[in-house]
């Protein structure tokens, strides 16, 4: 079923009179929801400010479902503070869609924001604590994060893409120069919205629609074209336009392309592609939470119940995707190009099983930042710099827990009708590396060299790495950091020793057979002598506030080793 929407310019004052303009054309026209682009407020408000104490006290009327984000302005402390406390509620009908966020509505629509200008300076997400989630910048990893989402209905940002005017004959009018940026394209190109909006100050503009690249597993409703406009505020002085009115049916199955639209205005800019994701209509490997949580619903009905098999997750929904709202952020430990790290939710190791140097749990998981259920599923050229990230990660903790009197266990469970690959790195004194392999042949038979392993099976595989592997004939150093085609930015700290690396090990799992996903954790509570209960990651889960000193322990003793940190 198709819905009305509404699209408006931040008003430059007088907030009240914008949603009073609003209730009269809602009375009318029965919109499903409002979009307010630019700031909420103007530049440098406080919280003595007349409207900010009206919003608080929920004494402005807001007459539908209104999502706004970051402009170029920094939200006061009161509302910022109320938004933290209330789940991005301000008041009765008026919502924080977050600095960077996603959000589907009861009527299906997909909304995807990043507001803010980007930051070159900024490393890692710029939405990991409170106090940084309301501050108008993004960065880098904030925009790639987004990318995962891998569809939109609607974008909101604040900037324009960088070369959205490329083979449009639509003009800008004189001294208009609209903040824009590559990171917003390369967001734009994965995510093909319908629509995308940002905020025009006092300068409306349209430009015609323009066709999207297609891709091998594109679904029949996929958005075949993507419009973009530019929304001037309300009661700017030019009297440009700062309303604008559409129909969306999400569920349209019959695209069409307008005649009017242009070929792609991205091509020259030749990112990288993005990666060919699967339908998600299978199982899960999913690791900690439930997979199935729902999407962020303001103003919905209860979804019904169905006996059927739900599918996996999306990117909104997965809690390894950063675009996912209900993403638990005091776990992230560093935010890659391709890759990230946090701390394990119920982690396996802990002080008690580390030695006296490793007073932390130091499990990790290292995530790409791509939605794919395996890595192989990625195309080439993502595969490969993902793989080489996520193998950069590794050997760098690696190397960290080498100074600490430990070596690692790598493993990952690549099953295709997954939902986000990831690996798992435990620490292991390096007294018990050398029964690694003897604990995983008595738990299972079968093991082969990873190698004997054909892309797209599903298959259980293990690493173990660093400590002294002199008298194990399938140790070696890691090929990806000797091979002498590799840029010295891959042999980071080259002074310091390359982590021993044996060739993985893998097991087989046949199609349709079970497989026990904490086969790899149990294995290793056993050999590490652990207490029981640390075979389930569900029984020995943290308290909030101990795994968010966990994680920070983690960052401080990693922080010489990080090489997404700005490096002097």
């Amino acid at each position: 079923m198709a819905s009305k929407v509404l699209v408006v310019g931040a008003p430059q004052s007088d907030l009240a009179s914008l949603f009073t303009k609003l209730a009269a054309l809602h009375s009318k026209q029965s919109f499903a929801l409002c979009l307010l682009l630019g700031d909420l407020l103007p530049a440098e408000t406080t919280d003595d400010d007349a409207t900010v104490r009206a919003l608080l006290a929920g004494e402005i009327t807001i007459p539908l479902p209104t999502y706004f984000t970051l402009g170029a302005a920094e939200l006061p402390p009161s509302i910022a503070k109320k938004l933290t406390e209330n789940d991005n509620e301000l008041c009765t009908n008026l919502f924080f869609l977050g600095k960077r966020g996603v959000l589907t509505t009861s009527e299906g629509i997909r909304i995807v924001a990043l507001g803010g200008k980007h930051d070159p300076n900024l490393v890692g997400s710029s939405t990991s604590t409170p106090e940084t989630s309301f501050l108008p910048f993004y960065s880098g990893s904030d925009a790639a994060g987004l990318r995962g989402a891998n569809h939109a209905d609607l974008l909101v940002t604040y900037e324009w893409p960088e070369g959205i005017q490329t083979k449009s004959s639509v003009t800008l009018p004189d001294g208009f120069n609209p903040p824009s940026s590559p990171q917003i394209a390369e967001l734009v190109k994965a995510l093909r919205p319908r629509y995308h909006f940002t905020f025009g100050d006092s300068t409306f503009y349209e430009r015609e629609p323009y066709r999207n690249e297609t891709r091998s597993n594109d679904a029949p409703n996929q958005t075949r074209t993507t419009r973009f406009l530019s929304i001037a505020s309300f009661g700017n002085p030019t009297k440009s336009k700062s309303l604008y009115a559409f129909t969306l049916n999400p569920h349209d199955t019959s695209p069409t392309i307008p005649p009017n639209a242009t070929p792609h205005p991205f091509t020259s800019l030749n990112p990288k592609k993005r990666p060919n994701l699967p339908p998600t209509d299978g199982g899960g490997t999913f690791f900690w939470g439930n997979p199935s949580i729902p999407h962020n619903q303001h103003h919905g009905k209860r979804p019904k119940r169905h006996t059927e098999k739900r599918p996996p997750p999306g990117p909104a929904q997965c809690f390894f995707c950063l675009s996912n709202p209900n993403l638990e952020k005091h776990l992230i430990v560093s935010i890659g190009t391709d890759a990230y790290l946090t701390t394990a939710k119920g982690p396996l190791t802990s002080p008690a099983t580390n030695p006296a140097a490793l007073p932390f749990s130091a499990h990790i998981l290292i995530i790409p930042l791509a939605h794919t259920p395996t890595l192989d599923m990625l195309d080439s050229e993502d595969r490969e710099s993902t793989v080489k990230e996520m193998r950069r990660y590794r050997d760098a903790i690696v190397r960290m827990l080498e100074e600490r009197g430990c070596g690692a266990v790598v493993w990952e469970v690549r099953k295709h009708e997954g939902v986000h690959a990831h690996w798992q790195l435990v620490p292991v004194r390096k007294e018990k590396l050398r029964m690694v392999e003897e604990a995983f042949a008595k738990a299972k038979a079968g093991w082969v060299e990873e190698n004997e392993i054909a892309e797209g099976e599903d298959a259980f595989t293990y690493w173990v790495a660093g400590g002294d592997r002199s008298n194990s004939d399938r140790g070696q150093r890691d090929p990806e950091l000797t091979d002498p085609s590799k840029s010295d930015e891959t042999k980071k700290d080259a002074s310091k020793s390359e982590p021993k690396l044996i060739p993985g090990r893998s097991l087989r799992i046949p199609p349709g057979e079970y497989f026990d996903l904490q086969f790899g954790r149990r294995v290793l509570s056993t050999l590490l002598d652990a207490s029981p209960e640390t075979m389930n990651w569900r029984d020995c889960v943290l308290a909030p506030e101990e795994e968010a000193k966990d994680a920070e322990s983690f960052k401080s003793a990693f922080k010489g080793w990080d090489f997404t940190m700005v490096e002097e």
